[in-house]
C-alpha cells in the first residue's frame, strides 16, 4: 500500500498529534487513530444493540403484565 495524500492542514494535525502523543512516526499516528476509530464504532454498535434488546424486553413486558393483570382481575372477580 502506497502513501495516502493529505492536506497540509491534515499533515499538520497529524504531526502535532504525532509529538504530543509522543508517537514516533506519523503512520502510528493513524494506526492509533484507526483503533480508537474501530473501538468507538463497536461501542456505538453494542449500544444499538443494547437499545434494541431494550426495546424488545419492554414490549414483550408490557403484554406479560397485561396478561397477568386480566387474569388477576378476573381471578378477583369470580371471587366475590
Amino acid at each position: 500500500m502506497g502513501a495516502i495524500a493529505v492536506s497540509k492542514k491534515e499533515e499538520q494535525q497529524i504531526e502535532r498529534l504525532r509529538k504530543e502523543l509522543r508517537i514516533p512516526t506519523k503512520a502510528g499516528v493513524l494506526r492509533a487513530a484507526l483503533k480508537t476509530l474501530e473501538h468507538k464504532t463497536a461501542e456505538e454498535r453494542l449500544r444499538q444493540e443494547i437499545r434494541e434488546s431494550v426495546r424488545r424486553c419492554a414490549a414483550a413486558d408490557k403484554r406479560e403484565n397485561q396478561d397477568i393483570s386480566r387474569a388477576a382481575v378476573g381471578r378477583w372477580g369470580s371471587e366475590e
